[in-house]
């Protein structure tokens, strides 16, 4: 895995040098990483022929508050699927990405301590690795555009999507990962009508169907896959039986299937 940082602060470059040097023995996997905090030497190795994967940038470079956010711009230019982070001290910037168009896995604050910076970078890994080194499968992208910033994930880790208070404001909660952006559940609603990819359990979610686990009828939640859940309004419950009903038939058939296969051969 290659992975490029931007980071102009002595301090911080040597904490994401050992932290993915961590990452990369506990995980067992190769990661080649080039940490700097030059403009310069920044633009040429993403110009050069070797692709990465990952990118860590620091927003506020060497005193200019959004030279961060204008290398991601210039890294979409040259990569349009690389996954980019963002790793800061200004959380208040956060909203910028969508203003320079530039989809963000994770905003990590600079400020937690050394444990928590390890897991959210690890989660990033995780993630470079299953959906850009070893899928080697066809991915069926969640794709929307809202007034110029867009974003693309694999349906497959988005477990459901949800409003986060703002205006526009929506966030999706994924496999091991959060993510803002802007937008709203009726568009989305009405973008995935010829698909059929998402339920909605309540006006301010959307379910993605292929991730639902299961209905608690005590507590009134829609159970996904890696024990999270969501909220579901009582007029909505007879439709979500009717989706489990359809998946457990399909589990069922698929299991069948293989069964056969193996005693035929």
């Amino acid at each position: 895995m290659r992975v490029l940082v931007l980071e102009d602060t002595i301090e911080h470059q040597v904490r994401m040098e050992n932290t993915l040097d961590e990452i990369s023995k506990e995980m067992n996997i190769e990661i080649k990483a080039k940490v700097t905090g030059k403009i310069s030497e920044f633009k040429e190795y993403v110009e050069s022929d070797e692709v990465n994967q990952l990118y860590f940038l620091d927003i506020d470079i060497k005193g200019e508050e959004q030279k961060g956010l204008e290398m991601a711009q210039f890294i979409r230019q040259h990569n349009p699927y690389a996954i980019i982070v963002f790793v800061t001290s200004h959380s208040e910037f956060a909203t910028l990405t969508f203003k320079y168009k530039v989809s963000a896995l994770d905003f990590i604050d600079k400020d937690i301590n050394d444990t928590s910076f390890k897991k959210r970078v690890k989660d990033c890994i995780h993630y470079t690795r299953n959906n850009l080194i070893e899928n080697t499968e066809i991915v069926d992208f969640f794709e929307y555009s809202f007034r110029g910033s867009d974003i693309r994930i694999p349906f497959r880790d988005i477990l459901y999507i949800e409003t986060a208070g703002g205006p526009y404001k929506l966030r999706i909660v994924g496999k091991n990962f959060l993510k803002e952006f802007y937008g709203t559940i009726a568009e989305i609603q009405e973008q995935d009508l010829e698909h059929g990819n998402f339920f909605s359990p309540h006006k301010s979610y959307l379910s993605n169907i292929r991730n639902i686990n299961g209905y608690d009828k005590k507590t009134k939640e829609v159970l996904y896959y890696d024990g999270h859940r969501s909220p579901i309004s009582r007029l909505r419950v007879r439709y979500l039986k009717e989706i489990l009903k359809t998946k457990n038939k399909e589990k069922k058939k698929q299991e069948g299937q293989i069964s056969s296969s193996d005693y035929s051969s």
